[in-house]
């Protein structure tokens, strides 16, 4: 089985309490939220057999969780800066059947399904350990991580930023694990967006697109993004300057 990890947390010093804004501006509904567009998405993929949200232990967390629990997303919550351990806990909530992890964040609402069911098939018929994709707009690469390799990087790894990022140690290792890239292909208008929220600058140009395309829209649609793009070519200097953290 392929489960789907959310991360999630309240806290973030450009853009406090995002997860849980409305999606777009003014919209309301616990699935109008950038929490619940993930969750859907997600959910979308067709490879996907269950959405796990893991968020932190923290009182100001206690929003989300209940966000999460709302949306009907399973849920678990650890330490805050160990997010390694955080994947591990849904792993182990998600049982034996889990095989197979896909690496979300909340802040990221317009992952596309076919490019997530994309990269699991990718992954599964290569039998690798980790899965990135290449190509998309930032915010929309998928990772995905066999369940056996996850485990080992959190017995194995003692260094603080493996276990807040995830994925770095595997990537460091292709001597232990079987890395894979799988170049995925948009248009260059499309590939060139910004479409992660860290900003306040983000989140606008997210809301004006869910906006004007729906919840639904997707990045490859030639009447969808790349018809509003062509239109209006000035959308991706919206948040062009924002430094990725």
């Amino acid at each position: 089985m392929v489960v789907a990890i959310i991360q999630a947390r309240r806290g973030s010093s450009r853009l406090p309490g995002k997860s849980v804004l409305p999606l777009p501006l003014g919209a309301t509904g616990d699935a109008a939220t950038l929490l619940g567009h993930v969750v859907s998405r997600a959910r979308r993929a067709t490879s996907v057999g269950q959405v796990v949200v893991a968020t932190t232990t923290q009182a100001a967390d206690d929003e989300l969780a209940a966000l999460a629990a709302r949306l009907g997303a399973a849920i678990v919550r650890g330490d805050e800066h160990d997010v390694l351990a955080r994947f591990v806990q849904a792993l182990d909530a998600a049982g034996a059947a889990a095989t197979t992890v896909v690496r979300l964040t909340a802040d990221n609402p317009a992952l596309d399904p076919a490019f997530v069911d994309a990269a699991v098939a990718h992954h599964q018929r290569i039998g690798a350990d980790y899965t990135l994709t290449t190509g998309l707009p930032l915010g929309t690469n998928v990772e995905v991580i066999a369940a056996g390799a996850l485990r080992r990087a959190h017995r194995e790894t003692r260094q603080a930023a493996d276990h807040e990022h995830v994925t770095p140690y595997l990537r460091r290792h292709p001597d232990l694990f079987r890395l894979e890239m799988l170049a995925l292909s948009v248009s260059p208008a499309v590939a060139a967006l910004r479409l992660t929220v860290d900003y306040p600058s983000d989140y606008a140009l997210l809301s004006l697109l869910f906006e004007k395309l729906g919840p639904d829209f997707s990045l490859i649609d030639p009447a969808g993004l790349p018809a509003l793009l062509a239109h209006y070519p000035w959308l991706g200097a919206v948040n062009a300057d924002n430094e990725q953290r």
